[in-house]
């Protein structure tokens, strides 16, 4: 992990959110979201929790950061994880969406929606982040490559603030590479929608 991360030029291996100015902690208040965010219980909470609290003494998930050089970087699964099991916080530099025009990351993601872009916020990887960052994105347009697709996205409100966390959406094998739709969030919505929280041009993943 730590090696890709250097190869890519990321500083850090985050343990949690950090912000750029002018963003500021302060801007993730869930009470400004315009979309309807459902909560998570009290249980799932408990659980999200203590994963956090496992992440943070080195107790990881069973996978690893693989490198190939016709794909790039991806996430391998070591072992068998059921549906649902908990891969990651997505974590990186929180930035408005504003800014986020100026980053070639193709890994953003959309943390707090208010409707405005000099407040909505992003993350970006690019500098600091953590192994979420790896997981491989599929082709839309494709539909072998959607039926790739073993990992999703929940954005959830804890203790007053938005945050994103990866789960598997069905059981995983040993030996599999972690996928996710980058265009997830934006299924149902029209093209007035797509163009104000904006979307990846996925053509050119697998």
């Amino acid at each position: 992990m730590a090696a890709s991360m250097k190869y890519c030029g990321m500083e850090s291996n985050l343990l949690e959110l950090v912000y750029a100015e002018p963003a500021n902690e302060g801007m993730n208040d869930p009470t400004l979201e315009v979309d309807t965010v459902a909560p998570m219980s009290k249980r799932n909470l408990e659980i999200y929790r203590a994963f956090l609290y496992n992440i943070k003494r080195g107790v990881l998930p069973p996978v690893e950061i693989i490198h190939d050089e016709n794909f790039g970087f991806s996430v391998k699964s070591l072992g068998f994880m059921r549906k649902h099991t908990l891969i990651s916080a997505y974590l990186g530099e929180v930035v408005t969406m504003e800014q986020s025009g100026l980053s070639s990351s193709d890994s953003l993601m959309v943390l707090l929606d208010t409707g405005n872009p000099q407040t909505s916020l992003i993350i970006d990887p690019t500098r600091a982040g953590n192994i979420a960052r790896f997981l491989s994105g599929i082709n839309n347009r494709s539909l072998l490559s959607r039926r790739k697709c073993n990992v999703r996205t929940r954005r959830f409100e804890m203790d007053g603030r938005m945050h994103v966390c990866l789960f598997t959406c069905r059981s995983v094998e040993a030996g599999e590479i972690l996928n996710y739709d980058y265009n997830a969030g934006n299924v149902g919505k029209d093209i007035g929608q797509w163009t104000k929280t904006g979307f990846y041009d996925t053509s050119n993943f697998f």
